[in-house]
């Protein structure tokens, strides 16, 4: 369902993505690991087709992001790691306004907001203005818009950011129970996080991904206890 071969990204002199290749089926979680600057949100701004690659190539669902961006876009549910919202808008009008671009009309719509909502817990809070949101409850509202269509693939950007610990385990469940349908790519520093949603690992350092596979696999790899000692060995070349 996300198939990335080969991408490259250079900003100046800098490389920021460098020859990165991974594939993530339906039914499947896919962990992206790597401290802040490995190349992580670079990768993911250019699969979401806010970012152009010097090289290189993506396909959501089936369609190449570059020369069919807008069936591509409409099959992808895309979290970001800095999240912005319109702070003048309740989350019932966000939704409202998201809906229809989906092509989510009348009761369905209806329906799907308010599953969405019941779902990050904010059915009190859908007639407040965003602006008046605390972060936590920005990035709620933030991952009911992005799966608000259902999408075949979603893509989150440090997912836990700003959210206290209970919604957090909330979140590693909806993960879980998303990926039954879809091909989910989540990107994070957060080891603990990533060892459990993740079906696989690709550990990213320096614009590279240096490995892929299970936790297992990578831990009997490195001959680590875990995977915080795992992504050591590893980006130490282990």
């Amino acid at each position: 369902m996300l198939q990335v071969t080969h991408l490259s990204k250079s900003y100046g002199k800098t490389l920021a993505v460098d020859d990165v290749s991974l594939t993530v089926e339906k039914g499947e979680v896919l962990g992206l690991l790597g401290s802040n600057g490995a190349g992580k949100s670079t990768t993911v701004r250019m699969l979401v087709g806010l970012a152009r690659p010097d090289s290189g190539r993506a396909w959501v669902a089936g369609h190449d992001v570059q020369t069919d961006p807008i069936p591509a876009k409409a099959a992808l549910g895309y979290l970001p790691e800095t999240v912005t919202m319109y702070d003048r808008l309740t989350l019932r009008e966000y939704l409202e306004f998201l809906g229809p671009l989906y092509g989510i009309l009348g009761e369905q719509l209806e329906e799907r907001i308010d599953e969405q909502v019941a779902r990050v817990e904010l059915e009190r809070n859908i007639d407040q203005e965003m602006g008046t949101y605390s972060k936590g409850m920005v990035q709620r509202a933030a991952l009911a818009g992005a799966t608000i269509h259902d999408p075949p693939v979603l893509i989150l950007d440090e997912p836990g950011t700003g959210l206290d610990p209970r919604f957090v385990r909330k979140l590693k469940e909806w993960v879980r129970e998303l990926s039954e349908d879809a091909a989910v790519l989540i990107c994070t520093h957060v080891t603990s996080f990533a060892a459990e949603v993740s079906d696989r690992l690709a550990i990213m350092h320096n614009g590279s991904i240096l490995a892929t596979g299970t936790l297992t696999e990578l831990r009997v790899a490195t001959g680590a206890n875990d995977l915080e000692e795992t992504f050591v060995r590893v980006v130490e070349g282990w």
